[in-house]
């Protein structure tokens, strides 16, 4: 039986308001990991729902191995604290980008821009590096969040937040 309820607000806010950097993960049929660069991401308004901005190369074996398997991980952070989020869902469907997709992709990486400028070294550009750390989108994937857990280093780290752990078990 599958739990259903809401992702916490707690993490909403976070996606929303101080996440700045994102990958996500699937695996193809013969149960090999690949990791993508993500560009933004947007909750459904039914608290549920997650459209990730998914960033090339590789994208055609990503909507691959989501069309076999189902699964999707997708892990956000802020730099430069390291707080940060997995989120584990079920594949509902993939789109091309669109400019509402590109607005929130713009958000993200501004605020990524921010986190860095005083890191950057001399003789590279800002856009050098942002377009290596959050480069734009190429696909639109929206995922069913059935589990987000707990990745900041430190107490706790692995921990699944939601759904919250049956007290029976």
């Amino acid at each position: 039986m599958r739990l259903t309820g809401m992702i916490p607000g707690k993490i909403i806010r976070f996606l929303e308001e101080r996440a700045n950097v994102g990958v996500a993960g699937t695996r193809d049929r013969h149960m090999m990991p690949r990791g993508y660069h993500v560009s933004g991401w947007r909750i459904g308004p039914d608290g549920r729902t997650m459209t990730v901005l998914v960033a090339s190369p590789g994208t055609d074996r990503l909507v691959e191995s989501l069309e076999d398997n189902g699964q999707f991980a997708v892990t956000v952070a802020e730099h430069p604290t390291n707080e940060t989020y997995q989120l584990k869902g079920r594949y509902l469907r993939h789109r091309p980008i669109q400019a509402d997709d590109l607005a929130v992709a713009a958000l993200v990486r501004e605020r990524f821009a921010r986190s860095v400028r005083a890191e950057i070294p001399p003789g590279v550009s800002e856009a050098q590096v942002l377009d290596i750390r959050v480069p734009p989108p190429a696909v639109a994937v929206d995922i069913d969040v059935g589990e987000v857990y707990l990745q900041t280093p430190g107490p706790g780290a692995g921990s699944r937040l939601y759904p919250p752990a049956d007290p029976r078990a």
